[in-house]
């Protein structure tokens, strides 16, 4: 497949599986080190369905889609989801960036996470009551991270984000899923959105942001690619807090 850079301006064509396409979408996808917020990377339908054919979003995807994940994986330090997509979708550690998973229960649906010796590469956050549920539900070593729990007893996304930076992870993609994604929004804690859009209709599916309501927000492109198959690459600049 092939990437067209057609925003800020026209660039080269980037054919994906060539030498030196990691290290082209690397420097497209590259942020400044002192921008605010987190970035949030998503894949929807052209109706806005985070779900395809499938009941997963690995239907949406393509492979400019994964090289373009694994550009913003590469320069990220942890992948951010939420327990939901980890027991809806299963997940593969990432191979350059470290998993985080945010958790309010401990249930974690014991999902693969393919092989994995090292703890320090699964962090999982929630409120010390889910620290033994997760021990039960997760088959893999991983590092729980105990966070403070509100009065419904789910921690703050904030002072997740504080804590993945404290472990050695400034530099977070969360990818989802939808109620994880409008909620890092609606708190201001995203700074970038990376939308990939698949050329497809889903005829309903799940909101890629979730069916609550949330906040109106500006937004500034950034930058956009579109493949040969006609998948936009988008991204969006946020306002967010420091």
């Amino acid at each position: 497949m092939i990437l067209r850079p057609v925003h800020p301006e026209p660039g080269t064509p980037i054919v994906v599986g060539e030498p030196g396409t990691r290290e082209r979408l690397r420097e497209l996808y590259r942020r400044d080190p002192a921008a605010a917020g987190i970035r949030l990377n998503l894949v929807a339908s052209i109706d806005g369905s985070a779900r395809g054919d499938d009941g997963t979003s690995e239907s949406l995807s393509s492979r400019a889609d994964r090289a373009v994940l694994g550009a913003i994986r590469a320069e990220s330090d942890v992948v951010l989801i939420g327990a939901a997509t980890l027991r809806r979708e299963g997940y593969l550690v990432p191979r350059t960036a470290r998993l985080a998973v945010l958790t309010a229960s401990g249930e974690l649906g014991s999902t693969e996470l393919g092989e994995v010796t090292d703890a320090d590469k699964i962090l999982v956050l929630g409120p010390a009551a889910a620290r033994d549920r997760v021990a039960s539900t997760l088959g893999a070593p991983h590092r729980f991270i105990p966070l403070t729990a509100d009065a419904e007893g789910r921690a703050g996304l904030a002072d997740a984000v504080a804590a993945l930076a404290e472990h050695g992870a400034p530099r977070i993609v969360a990818e989802g899923g939808p109620s994880l994604a409008a909620a890092l929004i609606a708190e201001r804690l995203v700074g970038e959105l990376c939308l990939s859009t698949s050329p497809r209709l889903t005829g309903g599916g799940l909101p890629v942001l979730g069916d609550a309501p949330h906040p109106a927000v500006p937004a500034e492109l950034a930058g956009l690619l579109i493949d040969d198959a006609g998948g936009l690459y988008a991204r969006w600049l946020l306002p967010a807090d420091s």
